[in-house]
């Protein structure tokens, strides 16, 4: 198998981790380069967390997805959102990206309110990264041109600054030889790493990722996940939602389980994974984690296994 070499390109801030809290906390916001973004000032924020909900609704018809969800997420911080399918995982990550409206509650980022009205929804955006299953590359344009073009587009970055930009980026994720490949000869490890790439040629101060890894082959989750575990241990904040419990455990300073719209459970992730306290996130661990035999589970009444 072919060995595939990364260049870490530094996210590192001058403000160390506070002691004694587990995490990345206290980290400015920072662009792909290595260079601090300017960061909402203190006196405006009051500390304010990075990503914070407060009491979020969100319904599809009579469909009660997101339950009066209280999240807040530090600056630095990487938040592991694991549950089984239809929890409103994935609909939380795309209310904080603002692609999907909330009934009632408000969503702030860095001490701002998204979620007023008025609010300049495509500069929001720009700050906030996300990356889906699907890799959603333009099939026409080269590697390189997926990377640029909302750069060049949006920001009105020249040419030739977005391309050396993107240049160091593809190299950042292993795909320095890749550049002017199209997506159709890449594998999908390779494209989700451009996806990854072009979230990161934004400048975001929080990358969402919405379970990165499922639509690959086995052999290709590792190549993805690496390169999100470089940005966790470079301060990078992040949401990510998962089912890939071991890199959940390794990357995440917290891990939040959700069902039915609500948060049943968080906390630290080897508290939550390896002894969560209540039962409906010990039935879905033993339902995910490889652990169990399938000996050791039965069909409810439901068809589901338990």
């Amino acid at each position: 198998m072919k060995r595939v070499t990364f260049m870490v390109i530094s996210f590192r801030s001058t403000t160390e981790p506070q002691q004694g809290t587990g995490r990345r906390a206290g980290r400015q916001p920072l662009d792909p380069m290595g260079l601090a973004t300017t960061p909402v000032p203190a006196e405006e924020t009051n500390g304010a967390a990075m990503v914070r909900l407060e009491a979020v609704h969100k319904s599809f018809g009579d469909n009660l997805v997101l339950d009066s969800v209280d999240l807040s997420v530090d600056h630095g911080e990487v938040l592991v959102i694991i549950g089984p399918s239809g929890s409103g995982k994935s609909t939380l990550l795309r209310c904080v990206n603002l692609l999907e409206p909330i009934q009632a509650g408000r969503i702030f980022l860095e001490g701002e309110e998204i979620t007023r009205k008025g609010v300049d929804v495509s500069a929001i955006r720009q700050r906030i990264g996300i990356v889906f299953q699907q890799f959603n590359l333009f099939p026409q344009l080269t590697a390189l041109d997926n990377l640029t073009l909302a750069a060049r587009r949006i920001r009105k970055i020249p040419r030739k600054e977005a391309e050396a930009r993107g240049r160091e980026l593809l190299a950042s994720v292993g795909l320095a030889e890749k550049a002017s490949q199209h997506p159709h000869q890449l594998s999908g490890g390779q494209q989700q790493r451009v996806a990854i790439a072009r979230a990161l040629m934004m400048q975001p101060h929080v990358m969402l990722f919405d379970e990165v890894t499922s639509a690959l082959d086995p052999e290709l989750v590792g190549e993805v996940l690496v390169v999100i575990r470089n940005l966790a241990r470079e301060g990078m904040t992040m949401l990510i939602v998962t089912h890939e419990m071991q890199f959940a455990k390794e990357v995440g300073d917290r891990v939040v389980f959700m069902d039915g719209g609500r948060i049943v459970e968080e906390g630290p992730p080897r508290d939550v994974l390896d002894s969560p306290k209540q039962e409906r996130t010990q039935q879905f661990l033993r339902r995910t984690q490889l652990a169990h035999t399938l000996e050791e589970l039965a069909l409810d009444e439901e068809g589901g296994s338990e």
